[in-house]
C-alpha cells in the first residue's frame, strides 16, 4: 500500500512539472510571435520631463489615447487597412488634441502639447523580443511641454498597445533577441519617404506655443518548487 501511495504521488509531481513547461512554452511562443508589421502606426509620447508628475501625466494621457484608439480602430470594417487607420487617426486627430488638453486641465497644467500624425524618427527599439533598428516610422507623436523626458510607446495599428514597450530604446546586441535587418528598415523608410505626400505629417497643438522597458524578471519560484518536490518525493522513499 506504501508503495502504490508513492508511485502516485510521484505521477502526479510530474504530471505537474509537465504542465508547468507546457504553460511556459505556449507563454514563450505568444511573446515571440508578437512582432510589428511593416504597415503599422505607432504611439510615442513624450514627456515633458523625468520628474514624476511629469511621468504620471505622460501615463495618464498614454492610458485615454490608447483606450479612445482601441474603440475608433475596432469600429472599422474588415478587412482593416494601414490606409483606413491613417485616415480614421487624421480625423479624429482635434478630438486627441483636445483629450491631451482635457488631461492637463484636469491636472492644472499649463505647459504646451503637441499631436501629430507623420513620419517620426524613432530610435533603436526592442518590443516582443525582436530589436527594431533606428529609423523614421509612421507615429502619432504626442509631445508634452518639453518633450525632454522618457518617452512611451507602443503600436496603435494593427492594435498592440496592450504590450507596455516602454521607452524600449535597446541595444541591439540584446541576449536572445531578434534584430530585424537594417536593409529591411531602410527599404521601409525608403518606401515611406516615397509615399511622404500621401503621408503628410498633420498635427494639432494648442494655442500656447525613456522609461526604460521592463526586462523579464527570472522567475526563481519555479526551480523552488521543483527542488521542493523532489525533496519531498525523495523522503517518501527514506
Amino acid at each position: 500500500m506504501r508503495v502504490t501511495v508513492k508511485y502516485t504521488a510521484i505521477l502526479v509531481c510530474f504530471f505537474m512539472i509537465l504542465m508547468m513547461a507546457w504553460e511556459g512554452q505556449k507563454s514563450d511562443a505568444a511573446i515571440a510571435e508578437v512582432t510589428i508589421p511593416q504597415d503599422s502606426i505607432r504611439l510615442r509620447i513624450l514627456a515633458n520631463s523625468d520628474m514624476t508628475g511629469d511621468q504620471l501625466v505622460k501615463r495618464q494621457i498614454r492610458d485615454s489615447i490608447v483606450e479612445q484608439m482601441n474603440q475608433w480602430v475596432a469600429e472599422l470594417e474588415d478587412p482593416q487597412s494601414l490606409e483606413q487607420a491613417r485616415t480614421l487617426i487624421r480625423g479624429h486627430l482635434p478630438e486627441l488634441n483636445a483629450l491631451v488638453a482635457d488631461e492637463l486641465e484636469k491636472r492644472g497644467i499649463e505647459y504646451t502639447y503637441k499631436v501629430e500624425l507623420g513620419v517620426v524618427p524613432f530610435p533603436t527599439k526592442m518590443y516582443g523580443g525582436t530589436v527594431y533598428p533606428a529609423g523614421e516610422y509612421e507615429a502619432v507623436r504626442v509631445t508634452l511641454g518639453a518633450g525632454k523626458g522618457q518617452n512611451w510607446w507602443c503600436v496603435l495599428f494593427p492594435p498592440l498597445c496592450f504590450i507596455d514597450a516602454g521607452s524600449g530604446d535597446a541595444a541591439a546586441s540584446a541576449k536572445g533577441a531578434k534584430t530585424v535587418s537594417a536593409a529591411g528598415a531602410e527599404d521601409g523608410a525608403k518606401v515611406k519617404a516615397a509615399e511622404a505626400g500621401k503621408v503628410t505629417t498633420v498635427s494639432a497643438e494648442n494655442g500656447n506655443g525613456d522609461e526604460q522597458a521592463s526586462a523579464p524578471k527570472v522567475r526563481f519560484f519555479i526551480w523552488e518548487l521543483l527542488h521542493n518536490l523532489w525533496s519531498w518525493i525523495s523522503g517518501l522513499w527514506s
